[in-house]
């Protein structure tokens, strides 16, 4: 009869995102059960329960370090924001605004961009940017895994629905909150998703020459 042996790949991403913290007991112990238990699945929602609570005793264990990761956060995406929309205006109006005035750029740029083409690109470099961001809180804050990514993540949501609970009533005495929320949750999941990818990228080992 041969042994269950649990996929490799979960523990290194406990101990690549959650690196702070001395993983072989829990780890040890996790084989031992999935091997009695004979159950994948099992383990892996075990590594993932993992993840989460490492990350919410870093958060807790190093509250200024957060903080500072959510302040760089938020300061990265209000870069990107305004780099996006001085794009827009260069794919669009062929131009950009420095302040009070508007530069036009050579009669050579008015291209004529499609609408898919625009929303196609300035979606990719958003995406792009929230890779960039993830990576960047995870290299200012080294030894800490994606736990600040993550605790940028959570922010980022909660603003989200502080904004949309005010918006709401403004549309209508009786808004529709479902085609209201929905759109926001998908940016959301998928702004969250390429913010950990970046910061995931950021977690890989050096290479020793």
């Amino acid at each position: 009869m041969t042994t269950l042996k649990p996929p490799p790949f979960a523990a290194r991403l406990l101990e690549r995102l959650v690196p702070g913290q001395d993983h072989e007991a829990l780890l040890g112990d996790l084989t031992e059960e999935c091997q009695r238990r004979g159950s994948v699945p099992w383990y892996c929602l075990q590594i993932l329960a993992a993840i989460i609570v490492g990350s919410l005793k870093d958060i807790r264990a190093h509250t200024l370090v957060a903080a500072r990761a959510i302040v760089t956060g938020l300061i990265s995406q209000l870069l990107l924001v305004v780099v996006t929309l001085q794009l827009k205006n260069v794919l669009t109006g062929a131009g950009v605004t420095w302040g009070d005035r508007w530069i036009g750029l050579p009669w050579y740029w008015h291209w004529p961009y499609a609408f898919w083409s625009f929303a196609l690109i300035v979606q990719a470099i958003m995406f792009a940017g929230y890779v960039m961001i993830g990576w960047l809180i995870v290299r200012l804050h080294r030894g800490h895994g994606v736990t600040m990514v993550l605790t940028y993540c959570v922010v980022l949501w909660a603003l989200r629905f502080a904004a949309l609970a005010q918006f709401a009533p403004l549309t209508s005495p009786h808004p529709h909150i479902p085609s209201l929320w929905v759109p926001v949750v998908n940016g959301l999941t998928g702004e969250s998703l390429f913010l950990i990818v970046g910061g995931y990228i950021a977690t890989r080992p050096s290479r020793v020459a």
